[in-house]
């Protein structure tokens, strides 16, 4: 009878190579976990007033156990949040404007709102989900708003453009909760500006508005480009991020909005796109931060949209991209011709 030797143990299981590739992944996560605790705990905020300062200090003046303050103190150092000299610590040189509440780019509530129910990426698989409801995200100050540097590439464009010609009035369907208009007064200052938002916005923009001081000239109304809830002619209208709710109607939201330009009056869109039969490519997070901030699909068909200009009388129609933290955006843009009617 075949015995095994005594004092033989099993061999352990081999472990799999490209478990590796899931514990880098888990890293990021737990490098999140270490920022967002700095940011929670007052860490930076007190360095920045009384740095550099040594681990029992530390400990003594944030409440934070030591047995574990010395990880915590390296992991941000590893990460580039802290620099140290000797046993002191400090925030890391300029790492102050993004991490301490003393600074208007301070990121704390950014780095929170990720972990907001209503926030997409605080549960993918929710949001991925048939059932996901979408809330209104936390407010933020109007320089922090995701849509912050797209509003601004926007208006400084359309004031290069229009540096020779003077904008009196300017419609702006403003997918940004009044950002971007908010953000056209500052590039045209003699404009008077009626900006459109969805009614379950109006309350932040108003915030908007409000936090940026804009005078009577800028008025706040809500609707979508399909049922705008104004009239007259306009010299410039914007569609910033607006179109996706009403993607399946665009011709008829176009045509809506072209009626509302004066005679050689402009009308701009500005959009993120899929690529043709909506396939991917790498960049599927940013991709993704795309859809959370917009909870819709990107508008199709990049390469015919300007031919939806023409079939609701626009001429000249161009196509430009701008460049931004999430990828391209594309911007189409045609004129209302001087021999036209109100159709």
């Amino acid at each position: 009878m075949d015995m095994e030797p005594r004092g033989s143990r099993p061999a352990p299981p081999e472990m799999p190579a490209a478990i590796a590739a899931v514990r880098q992944l888990c890293d990021g996560f737990k490098a999140f976990q270490a920022l967002r605790a700095g940011l929670r705990s007052g860490l930076f905020d007190w360095l920045e007033n009384n740095g550099p300062a040594t681990r029992p200090e530390i400990a003594a003046a944030l409440n934070l156990r030591g047995a574990h303050l010395g990880a915590f103190l390296q992991a941000l150092e590893d990460l580039g949040m802290l620099s140290r000299q000797e046993a002191a610590y400090r925030v890391a040189p300029g790492l102050d404007a993004v991490l301490c509440r003393s600074s208007p780019w301070c990121q704390a509530d950014a780095v929170d709102s990720l972990l907001e129910p209503a926030n997409g990426w605080s549960a993918l698989d929710r949001f991925l989900s048939t059932g996901w409801v979408a809330a209104p995200p936390p407010p933020v100050p109007p320089i922090q708003h995701p849509f912050a540097g797209e509003a601004c590439r926007l208006a400084a464009y359309l004031a290069d453009r229009f540096k020779d010609r003077p904008i009196r009035s300017m419609l702006c369907f403003d997918g940004g909760n009044g950002l971007f208009a908010a953000t056209a007064h500052r590039y045209f200052p003699e404009a008077r500006i009626t900006a459109i938002v969805r009614p379950e916005a109006l309350g932040r923009a108003q915030e908007i508005f409000a936090q940026d001081g804009l005078p009577e000239c800028c008025h706040l109304l809500p609707g979508t480009p399909l049922n705008p809830p104004t009239q007259g002619q306009f010299d410039l209208a914007v569609l910033f991020h607006a179109l996706y709710p009403v993607r399946q109607a665009t011709n008829d939201a176009l045509a809506a909005v072209s009626n509302l330009l004066a005679p050689g009056g402009e009308l701009h869109c500005a959009h993120w796109f899929c690529l043709e039969s909506c396939e991917t490519a790498p960049g599927g997070l940013r991709d993704l931060d795309k859809a959370v901030l917009t909870d819709s699909h990107p508008m199709c068909h990049v390469e015919t949209f300007c031919l939806r200009f023409e079939k609701v009388g626009l001429a000249d129609a161009q196509r430009d991209d701008l460049v931004g933290e999430y990828g391209t955006t594309k911007l189409h843009f045609a004129v209302r011709p001087h021999n036209t009617t109100e159709s």
